[in-house]
């Protein structure tokens, strides 16, 4: 179970399964939960699945496996098997099998091009998710060095596996690109480009050997990687009435999450000390075109991210896409009383990096610097004349049920109509 509270939307992880499983890639799959602790309402979530024994087993087949291996800090690099831990705890120390990894990174930092590690690694999917990761902002994974596993698969190749999606299309893209900066950020803002959704690879990119040797020396399967992905589904005639389906399911939930009672407390809000960053209003806009305000820094609309990535890839790699999105008149709404218009440094803590930005929403006008804002757009006009039939969920979202203080098993059940192309299966489990 996921709060995503770093985002407004409950729509990132969702979204960004949906494109792993549309495009038939091996990867967790996302769906929504409601949550009751003995018989209170604590919230709207998002249920994914998890890199662990049992995950393995039931796609892959092997039972108990002792090659899953979940990374942080790691790069891929001769230095990451120190990083890299096995899921497997009945083999002692979980660094015990580092010498198969070892073997691999090795291999990986002698390979002088793809050919030199298609035996032992899936480079096609490799390369697909750094397509991903490009085209959705997707910054919490390779390019931080963490939340991905690698798992060496029965046919004796390794995979990379992400988790953890709610950092993309386009949310706190600064922590980054500025990363945590306490005494020099006006001078950051000034040679850092924030037009993050015109980024080239090798701007986004923080370049190791494995990028350099599969994508930057030899960029025709990223490229052809590219294509296909934004012809499957990394569009807007495709995402945007996804967006508006997933939206209507979730939209009484994401109404009652954001919803005080009579008392002034939110669904499952345990410290109530804690901040409430985000509203219904936040949920509308930002899951549209609006950017806003976040707990770290700010996030693009998730509908704007995608219509500006999409024309930027569009226009570097020569593809053929709808002339409705690529019109610079093409119209949408922007709500001017939440959207996040830069940051207000006149007024900054610089000792304070994440606890000043809620405060500025509904500030006054600043007396200095103001960087960083977002596009604004003339009122929506008629519907576009291109689109593509999205998903119709029908079913509320799962709801959890723990009946007694001491009662720690429940059932899950994940159900969503197989009719649509972004579809789900049944499944039901104890956990």
């Amino acid at each position: 179970l996921r709060s995503d509270l770093t985002e407004p939307t409950f729509l990132r992880s969702k979204l960004n399964s949906d494109i792993h499983k549309k495009m038939g890639l091996t990867s967790i799959l996302a769906n929504y939960a409601t949550l009751y602790i003995n018989d209170e309402y604590m919230g709207l979530f998002v249920l994914t699945d998890a890199y662990k024994l049992p995950w393995i087993e039931q796609v892959y087949g092997e039972k108990d496996s002792i090659h899953l291996y979940k990374c942080l800090d790691a790069q891929l690099d001769i230095y990451s098997d120190d990083y890299c831990e096995n899921e497997n705890d009945d083999i002692g120390d979980p660094t015990e099998m580092s010498d198969e990894l070892l073997s691999f990174f090795e291999t990986i930092m002698n390979a002088k091009s793809a050919e030199d590690i298609e035996d032992i690694f899936e480079v096609d999917h490799f390369i697909k998710e750094m397509a991903i990761e490009y085209l959705l902002g997707a910054w919490d994974h390779l390019q931080l060095g963490h939340n991905f596993y690698l798992y060496k698969q029965p046919n004796g190749k390794w995979i990379y596996l992400t988790y953890d999606h709610d950092h993309s299309f386009g949310i706190n893209l600064d922590r980054m690109f500025l990363g945590i900066i306490y005494v020099d950020l006006p001078e950051r803002f000034e040679r850092i480009n924030l037009d993050y959704p015109n980024y080239s690879f090798s701007d986004w990119t923080q370049s190791g050997h494995l990028i350099d040797i599969l994508i930057l020396k030899d960029p025709t399967r990223f490229n052809q990687a590219i294509k296909e992905i934004v012809e499957t589904v990394f569009n807007p005639s495709t995402l945007f009435p996804h967006i508006d389906e997933l939206k209507k399911f979730i939209r009484p939930y994401a109404q009652k999450d954001y919803t005080p009672n009579e008392e002034g407390k939110y669904p499952g809000r345990i410290n109530t000390l804690g901040i409430n960053p985000y509203t219904f209003e936040h949920w509308e806009a930002n899951s549209e075109f609006t950017s806003v305000i976040t707990l770290q820094y700010n996030a693009y609309g998730i509908k704007y991210w995608i219509l500006a990535k999409y024309r930027n890839v569009c226009k570097t790699y020569d593809l053929e896409c709808d002339p409705v999105y690529l019109d610079e008149n093409f119209k949408y709404d922007v709500d001017e009383n939440i959207e996040f218009k830069g940051y207000d440094l006149s007024s900054y803590d610089l000792s304070r990096l994440y606890e000043q930005y809620h405060r500025m929403e509904n500030s006054l006008e600043p007396t200095s610097t103001i960087i960083g804002p977002t596009p604004t757009a003339e009122p929506t006009s008629s519907e576009p004349t291109s689109t593509i039939t999205g998903p119709t969920p029908t079913v509320e979202p799962t709801s959890y049920e723990i009946n007694s203080e001491y009662d720690v098993g429940y059932d899950v059940e994940v159900e969503t109509e197989v009719d649509s192309e972004f579809d789900s299966e049944t499944e039901t489990e104890t956990l």
